[in-house]
């Protein structure tokens, strides 16, 4: 537990300077202490969720809780897994969807985009999705499908909000700690039954659903068969966050503005939002009696969020780098606004609080009003760090010079054949005939152009710019700068990109299901849906320590190509690139090696 002393407390309010704080009193620093110990402390591990609490009776009361579809159903029993595809663990006392918003603490394994994109028809963009191995203390918000033959890609739960709902300054990088805030939830998409069921009686049927005990699934089947044994594995998530605070550790920050590498400090870098996208709007995750709904229901633009970032202030610890042999004077800590402009900008209050291992703990102010209105999306980036610190630092310059798309994973022969239609009058073809006034002309399906590339060093993150149009390969100029500091003992620079090439999905987002069909018609609609994802670019990963850096005053040019994702040349004609067998001459395959880009870049060092 934090030993918090009686003396004055040096506090850091956001826009008013360094101020004294008055000594707490003994009663509050009790009380403040074991907020404190709950926050940080490891304590029991508890049991993890079991996922077929998911499609309980008692959690499917009222409308919550999943839906999964059965092994012999129609097609259209499909819109079960989105009516809804994302419900609450946990109402409470409330009544689907709405639910408490829950914290979790973590460390970064993995953050990436989804490279074969969403379902567009509940969201406005593709999602950000960050791998988390959660503290032994929050492990009770973890389900058993999560750690289980279908559990996360990465960590023990994932965490995603829509990339156009979360500015890059504040993405996590793999070893950053995470505090987050936000709805806790069952991916309803995903429900993964394995090992599957058998019928009551007869037990050489193999079923997920009761109606899979029944004709026509099961003719041989007694009436009133029903299916048990059936093991889901949906995962809990948070998703979507209403806040979250990402701290970077081992590295170099400057607390001057202007300059962004400097001595060993720690960063964290904000973002409180009420805007989760579809997984946040009450119209996408409120249950429809019948999921047939889901194809005909309106939710777009959205408009019901279902977060209120304003019921609480946000309260949360900063780690701090390794104190500085013989230093005694508390850290320094600067906060640096990042709040959209025009927006209010709340008060961030930082206290010291001391101990075997000291953090910084701070409040942002999101229940004060600031000129007769409370703020809404705000962001923050907090450097911590130690007087006296001097950890020997390697500053390097990380330019990108170039990308260089040698597969542009495009299909010969799209799924859904192009259609030009106004954005709101969904009969008219603006391909030759102009749209009303107010309307704009939006292309759907075809060869849609363009990637999308997310580059990371030591979790700072930037797009790659210039790729809207890609639909052959071509080398692209860049301009991307990174200026970090890693310490010259055990430090490292680490790169990391996540990407995908374009098609049908994502012409369509921000679009209902009614929308597409009225656009496609039914069959396009689900080719698109179905069968036009994204692809994946490959994954780059780059792991250099500081010893292989450049030497000071020094450069070097480094060529690194993705590997694994998807497309390669076809088996016979291996000119021919290809991204299935489709594209490849009769008769011959498409044989799949990856690597579909190059990245140029190059590392200079300044100390």
């Amino acid at each position: 537990m934090f030993e918090l002393k009686r003396a004055a407390v040096p506090e850091l309010r956001f826009g008013s300077g360094w101020r004294t704080r008055r000594p707490i009193g003994e009663g509050a620093a009790r009380a403040a202490a074991i907020v404190f110990a709950l926050l940080v402390s490891a304590g029991t591990v508890l049991a993890y969720v079991d996922s077929n609490d998911a499609v309980s009776p008692q959690t499917q009361m009222n409308g919550g809780g999943c839906y999964p579809v059965s092994l012999n159903g129609p097609p259209t029993e499909m819109l079960n897994l989105l009516n809804p595809e994302w419900a609450a663990l946990d109402v409470g006392t409330h009544l689907p969807p709405d639910s408490d918003p829950l914290a979790l603490h973590g460390t970064v394994v993995f953050a990436k985009i989804n490279e074969g994109g969403d379902d567009p028809g509940d969201h406005d963009s593709d999602d950000q999705n960050t791998l988390i191995d959660v503290d032994a203390a929050d492990l009770g918000l973890v389900a058993t499908g999560n750690v289980g033959p279908h559990g996360e890609e990465a960590g023990t739960l994932e965490w995603e909000l829509e990339i156009g709902k979360y500015p890059l300054f504040a993405w996590a990088g793999p070893g950053d700690r995470i505090t987050t805030v936000g709805r806790w939830i069952w991916d309803c998409g995903h429900p993964d039954p394995d090992p599957l069921g058998s019928c009551s009686t007869t037990m050489t049927q193999q079923c997920i659903l009761d109606s899979d005990c029944a004709a026509p699934g099961c003719p041989t089947c007694l009436p009133g068969e029903t299916c048990v044994g059936t093991v889901f594995n949906y995962h809990s998530e948070i998703h979507p966050p209403q806040a979250v605070a990402v701290t970077r550790l081992g590295g170099g920050y400057s607390f001057n503005r202007r300059r962004r590498s400097g001595r060993r400090a720690t960063r964290t870098d904000l973002w409180i939002t009420p805007d989760g996208g579809g997984a946040g709007d009450r119209c996408v995750v409120t249950h429809q009696a019948d999921s047939s709904e889901q194809a005909t229901i309106e939710c777009f633009p959205l408009s019901q969020p279902l977060a209120n970032v304003n019921t609480t202030n946000l309260a949360f610890d900063i780690p701090l780098p390794p104190r500085p042999a013989n230093t005694t004077r508390p850290p320094r800590v600067r906060v640096n606004d990042q709040t959209p402009s025009g927006l209010l900008a709340p008060a961030v209050v930082t206290t010291f609080v001391d101990g075997p291992t000291p953090v910084v703990h701070a409040v942002v102010d999101m229940t004060t009003p600031i000129a007769g209105q409370l703020p809404t999306l705000v962001g923050k980036t907090i450097i911590a760090g130690w007087h006296g610190e001097r950890t020997r630092m390697a500053k390097v310059r990380l330019a990108v010079t170039a990308i260089e798309i040698l597969n542009a994973l495009k299909p010969v022969n799209p799924a859904v054949s192009q259609r030009m239609r106004c954005s709101e009058t969904s009969t008219q073809d603006c391909s030759a005939t102009p749209c009303p006034p107010g309307e704009t002309c939006r292309t759907f399906g075809g060869t849609i152009p363009g990637w999308e590339v997310f580059l990371e060093a030591n979790g700072n993150w930037q797009k790659l710019a210039g790729l809207d149009g890609i639909v052959a390969p071509a080398t692209v100029p860049q301009s991307l700068l990174y200026e970090e500091a890693v310490p010259t003992t055990g430090g490292i620079l680490r790169l990391h990109a996540t990407g995908h090439s374009l098609d049908c999905r994502e012409s369509v987002y921000g679009m209902s299901i009614r929308r597409d069909a009225e656009i496609f018609g039914p069959t396009d609609t689900l080719a698109c849906l179905l069968n036009a994802a994204s692809h994946d670019v490959g994954d780059l990963e780059v792991m250099l320590p500081a010893a292989t850096l450049p030497a000071r005053g020094q450069s070097d040019s480094y060529v690194t190509q993705s590997v694994g994702g998807e497309g390669g040349s076809c088996s016979t004609t291996a000119s021919q690139l290809c991204l299935t067998d489709a594209d490849c001459p009769s008769g011959e395959t498409c044989t799949v090696t990856g690597g579909s880009y190059r990245l140029h870049y190059t590392i200079s060092r300044r100390l």
